[in-house]
């Protein structure tokens, strides 16, 4: 006699954990392998996960503004100090010895526009790694540096009185600490990871905003902040938004607030790289300060 079909719900605790942990695995691979999170096999094996789960898992991507007003998340502007602009364009514009100049990152910038398409969200990606690596250049110190974990999954969070877990893949993850630990990531970002006390060191998530979201930048803003990192930018390459998110709070979701800086252009049709030293500023100065409450070139209330 053939043996009797069983459901999950037949499944103990620890039979369903197994399962659970292998299929999140499989979707830890996905990730690594580049499988689009949208793909319809990835949202069946999602829906799997969730039916052994007692929250639903929601992606980053799919977090509209209504769950922000539902979790009672506010969304306000931060403003520059008054001197802020001037300093984070001499910061942007400062170069450690032997690292990469604005004017190296200029030329490589001026040649990504010449060459490479921005229509879609791999060519854009090509624009934002150029100022990324220079981040990452002038950060580096004898016993520090900054890693770039691109495709950064974070686990799922049950967050407020909502009945889903957000959760989902952060395009870019900045790490900044000791060069031990950095490299340690470099070789293997899975393994570095199944250390805990590697987390206290991420600093701030970049979202890559759709290309179709480029002229409303804000469509963008609760898909990266349920990312839960305290600073972050959603941004397309040519456009940047930096904004703040305290998401270290027990309370996180209930009564907080997003504060956001207008969206910041690249350049302009005569000048393509005209702000490029202020978003470098901004971008080192939050690398290299990501878990301070204090902003050295903005004012908002936390």
């Amino acid at each position: 006699m053939a043996p009797k079909k069983r459901k999950f719900s037949d499944l103990s605790v620890e039979q369903t954990s197994r399962i659970k942990g292998i299929l999140l695995s499989c979707r830890e691979e996905c990730d690594q392998l580049g499988i689009d999170e949208e793909d319809e096999d990835v949202r069946e094996l999602n829906r799997i996960i969730d039916k052994l789960t007692d929250a639903k898992h929601t992606p980053f991507s799919d977090v509209p503004l209504l769950t922000f007003c539902r979790m009672g998340i506010k969304i306000q502007p931060m403003e520059w100090r008054s001197d802020g602009e001037t300093e984070a364009k001499t910061y942007g514009n400062a170069t450690l010895p032997g690292a990469r100049t604005v004017e190296d990152t200029r030329k490589n910038i001026d040649d990504v526009l010449k060459y490479v398409s921005l229509e879609s969200e791999a060519g854009c990606r090509i624009l934002i790694n150029a100022l990324l690596i220079h981040v990452a250049s002038n950060l580096e110190t004898h016993a520090s540096g900054v890693v770039i974990a691109p495709e950064f999954r974070v686990e799922d969070k049950l967050l407020g009185s909502t009945e889903n877990a957000f959760g989902g893949v952060v395009d870019y993850m900045l790490v900044y600490g000791d060069k031990v630990v950095r490299d340690r990531i470099i070789k293997s970002k899975a393994f570095a990871f199944s250390d805990p006390e590697i987390y206290k060191l991420l600093k701030c998530n970049i979202y890559e905003a759709k290309p179709e979201d480029l002229f409303n930048p804000t469509t963008s803003l609760p898909q990266a902040a349920m990312a839960a990192i305290i600073k972050a930018q959603g941004l397309h390459g040519k456009r940047w938004v930096f904004f703040v998110y305290n998401a270290e709070n027990p309370e996180h979701g209930q009564g907080k607030t997003v504060y956001w800086l207008e969206p910041i252009p690249l350049g302009e049709r005569h000048n393509p790289t005209v702000n490029l030293e202020l978003i470098l500023g901004i971008l080192r100065d939050w690398v290299e300060h990501g878990h301070d409450n204090h902003l050295r070139f903005f004012e908002y209330l936390m």
